[in-house]
């Protein structure tokens, strides 16, 4: 079996963007997790370079299970609040950029409540919230892939979890 992909998007410059770097850095240096890992705070995926992520995993990684993880803005009883979905993600939404779907498995962590500026939404996003929703995701995900190699996980459509 080929080793899971797992893509984390965003950005270290705002807050709330920094869900998915962060996650990223605690797949890599906490969980050492047998699994490709891209995105992270020295080298994050971001809307500048996601283009060419999404590329280069899907010719480096074709056939390789992909799960996407990224920030964003919902209703404000959705705020800490992890959402899955077995059909992948579509970055940059809360930005009102459509950067285009990647990954089997796509899990958005709520860090903010919706609004008409998303971006002061994503700046003012509690760190730790941000911080706490992070090190749950990267729990899960370890958890997940370390089923996933022994055949005990089943995907549902889509799920949502507060943690």
């Amino acid at each position: 079996m080929s080793l899971p992909v797992v893509i984390c998007i965003g950005s270290s410059s705002v807050a709330g963007d920094a869900l998915g770097p962060m996650v990223g850095d605690l797949l890599r240096e906490v969980h050492n997790l047998p699994a490709f890992v891209y995105g992270g705070f020295s080298r994050p995926v971001n809307g500048v370079n996601y283009p060419e992520y999404v590329e280069f995993i899907s010719c480096r990684h074709s056939g390789n299970f992909v799960i996407a993880v990224d920030a964003c803005v919902g209703s404000p009883e959705d705020v800490g609040t992890v959402k899955y979905s077995g059909a992948g993600l579509r970055a940059g939404g809360a930005l009102n950029k459509n950067l285009g779907k990647i990954g089997d498995i796509g899990i958005l962590g709520v860090v903010a409540a919706r609004s008409e500026d998303n971006l002061s939404a994503l700046m003012s996003a509690p760190y730790s919230l941000v911080e706490r929703l992070s090190e749950k995701i990267a729990a899960k995900i370890a958890d997940f892939i370390s089923d996933f190699g022994n055949n005990k996980t089943k995907i549902r459509d889509t799920e949502q979890s507060p943690f």
